[in-house]
């Protein structure tokens, strides 16, 4: 099964709070940055490195503080409206726009002759556009330092420039470079002024030399030298390039790409694999990984059976009807069990106290009724604790203790198999900057 491309999000201010119903996801996400530093789920194609590498050198002329006539664009921010407006204008194969933030607005105003501008892009861009969805990475990796071009970004931009053909982009020296950099300096300054979309006749030159899909055979071993590398001097190293490492073997990639063809691809069997050959470190963080997604799809599990149930009945359900469903049974019978070896996972990593101010209910063996009501009493303080002024709960709790679930909650919760995370560790996002860096055998299918 494949998983799906992640659209753009674009997200409106709610009082609902339907992400993350049980706070379990803020561990998960420190394991993984952990593990592969710089690495979201987001971020799918590693060209936007190059890009941000091209947008760090293009706006490097230009002041820190030097906004657009909005008040609030930055430099930086009006070269990205330039290459998304460009690529969505001109590509012609719109497969080949997959995973490209912002290009939905982008049609829209050109489909409404308007030029792209803080108001009709991403309402978030900062972190929804391609400079906020890869930043963290391009941070990490050197792209950029400190706000400028970094040895890592200079190594991609120079062998970007040598793949395109286009001496002079870098540097001082002569070439045809040159004047596409001087070019498209005009064009960011002349945008600044206008806080908009200044120039019409760059997309193809976007097609061209920044297509999402098109790195080069330098490029492609320069960014990969990048993503691979290990910075010592990094408080937090992480294990991003044994991993990715690991992961485009022939071996590694034998294995994910199994897992890629089955109904449920499962991170925890790739980690299961990994383990016996990874380093010390990186095993004991893969336990700790495993330990806590135990517990962790426990807590789930029997969050979407309580929901399925009520969503089947309609009416209200008082927490003693809960004690029937299976995934209730077992997370009341096991979670009190797993607890400890959560705590002694995690212990070495400092997160100990985070695990135990936020699970303690569950610390203690309980009834299954009694661990239901539990759950949902944790659900409703998980939402109500959510900043910043708190979210309503999924369901509506009576004063004679029953449940009721709410409208926009009714869905299909389908149940996960106990093998499956219940969050992700970032092996998709390291398997497609594999695929388009050309580092998966034609042997296995890439999907």
């Amino acid at each position: 099964m494949l998983m799906p491309m992640l659209s753009e999000a674009d997200p409106a201010e709610s009082a609902e709070g339907s992400i993350d119903p049980l706070g379990i996801y803020p561990i998960a996400d420190s394991l993984a940055s952990r593990m592969v530093p710089g690495v979201r789920e987001r971020q799918q194609h590693p060209r936007f490195l190059t890009v941000i590498a091209a947008s760090l050198w293009l706006c490097s002329t230009f002041d820190e503080e030097h906004v657009a006539e909005d008040g609030v664009s930055e430099p930086w921010q009006v070269f990205e409206w330039y290459v998304v407006e460009g690529l969505a204008r001109e590509t012609k194969d719109k497969s080949l726009l997959r995973g490209l933030p912002g290009r939905d607005k982008a049609d829209k105003l050109r489909a409404e002759g308007i030029p792209m501008s803080a108001r009709g892009y991403l309402k978030g861009p900062r972190t929804f556009g391609f400079h906020g969805i890869y930043r963290a990475l391009a941070r990490e990796i050197g792209v950029e330092q400190a706000g400028r071009l970094g040895d890592a970004g200079f190594s991609i931009l120079s062998a970007w420039e040598s793949d395109q053909e286009l001496e002079g982009f870098l540097g001082s020296g002569g070439g045809p470079g040159r004047n596409h950099r001087e070019r498209l300096r005009e064009g960011i300054r002349d945008g600044l002024v206008a806080g908009a979309t200044a120039r019409k006749s760059w997309g193809k030159f976007f097609v061209d030399h920044f297509g999402i899909y098109a790195a080069g055979p330098q490029e492609s071993e320069a960014i990969r030298a990048a993503i691979a590398s290990s910075d010592t001097g990094k408080m937090v190293d992480g294990y991003r390039g044994e991993i990715f490492d690991a992961l485009t073997s022939g071996a590694g990639q034998e294995v994910w790409a199994r897992e890629r063809e089955s109904d449920w691809p499962s991170e925890r069997r790739f980690h299961q694999w990994l383990m016996p050959r990874a380093s010390e470190p990186l095993r004991d963080l893969l336990h700790a990984i495993s330990c806590y997604e135990q517990f962790a799809r426990y807590l789930q599990s029997a969050f979407d059976a309580c929901l399925k149930y009520m969503v089947e009945q309609q009416v209200r359900v008082k927490a003693g009807e809960f004690t029937e469903l299976d995934a209730v049974k077992e997370a009341a019978t096991k979670t009190a069990g797993v607890y400890p070896s959560v705590v002694e996972a995690l212990a070495p990593l400092g997160l100990v106290d985070r695990f135990t101010r936020s699970f303690d209910p569950f610390a203690d063996s309980a009834t299954p009724a009694l661990w239901a009501d539990q759950l949902l009493a944790f659900h409703t303080k998980v939402q109500r604790d959510k900043p910043p002024a708190g979210k309503a709960p999924w369901f509506d709790r009576f004063d004679d203790g029953s449940y009721l679930i709410r409208p926009g909650y009714i869905r299909d919760y389908n149940p996960r198999p106990a093998s499956e995370y219940v969050h992700a560790y970032r092996t998709h996002s390291l398997w497609s900057f594999a695929s388009d860096l050309n580092l998966i055998s034609g042997e296995v299918g890439v999907g």
